[in-house]
């Protein structure tokens, strides 16, 4: 009973792709015929996978999933407690990469927490996703000049087919009425202000409560709601950023106090500034 990771390559990011950059912690194949079991948080990032061969389960923080070969894949939050279980007489073998990324938190909210991604109704995107990591694994072998950023654009295009199986690329919607467009206009231009109701019906150049009235109806969210979610997508960028204390990251955004910023992040993600920060370090 064995659990090998003889085929897994680790790699090293330098400090300015760990900032800026998806970028790759180890890939390859781990072939275990025993349960394989892991903490949460005992590494770092996410982790990617197809099954090469054998059959069994997958169980991520209290959810199941079984393990087979064929056009799908799997993505793991590592800072959830997870296990790999073979079935009786197997040796389930999976090809992945780990990796991680300033922004990771938000892509794992956007694809619904990881899970798995059939691909039998879009066979070429499988094909595309397995050829991609190749290329992975061949730059974090070869290391050339540039290889870093290669690795982001090669993760960022696979994230990118995670996207479609999932359907999280809506249909473009119709033009908004143009109060909407000169709010939504200003604020993704300043995303860290506070923006009050008298400002945005300034921009707006109608009164606050006709623009609340087409922003749901263009929109299909409140006002109230974007601002909240803006908000808070910005906490988390600025949270990324090592060199920033939470103090900074209160002041960037127009908090009146450190802890007026803790008690909002904390309401509006369940948990502080700095235990996001930690598990979101790579």
């Amino acid at each position: 009973m064995t659990i090998s990771y003889a085929r897994l390559a680790d790699a090293e990011p330098s400090p300015g792709a760990r900032r800026l950059f998806w970028h790759v912690l180890s890939i390859g194949r781990v072939s275990r015929d025993e349960p394989e079991r892991h903490a949460a948080l005992d590494k770092a990032g996410a982790f990617l996978f197809r099954v090469c061969s054998g059959k069994g389960s997958l169980q991520v923080d209290g959810r199941v999933w079984r393990l087979a070969p064929g056009p799908r894949c799997w993505l793991i939050d590592l800072a959830k407690p997870r296990a790999y279980l073979p079935d009786a007489g197997q040796c389930v073998v999976t090809e992945g990469v780990r990796f991680g990324g300033p922004d990771l938190p938000l892509w794992l909210e956007a694809l619904g927490g990881g899970g798995a991604f059939a691909f039998e109704a879009s066979p070429r995107d499988f094909a595309a996703l397995r050829a991609a990591q190749g290329r992975l694994a061949s730059l974090v072998r070869r290391r050339a000049q540039g290889w870093e950023w290669d690795v982001h654009l090669e993760l960022t295009r696979m994230l990118g087919w995670l996207l479609r199986a999932r359907g999280v690329l809506p249909t473009p919607p119709p033009e908004p009425p143009a109060p909407v467009a000169r709010v939504l206009n200003a604020v993704w231009a300043s995303p860290r202000r506070r923006w009050r109701a008298r400002d945005l019906a300034a921009v707006a150049r109608v009164s606050y409560s006709v623009l609340r009235e087409q922003f749901r109806a263009a929109r299909r969210e409140t006002l109230h709601d974007f601002l909240h979610r803006t908000r808070v997508d910005q906490a988390r960028l600025l949270l990324g950023d090592p060199r920033l204390s939470v103090k900074e990251v209160a002041r960037r955004l127009d908090f009146p106090s450190e802890y007026a910023f803790s008690h909002y992040f904390r309401y509006a993600t369940g948990t502080s500034p700095s235990a996001f920060r930690r598990r979101s370090r790579p």
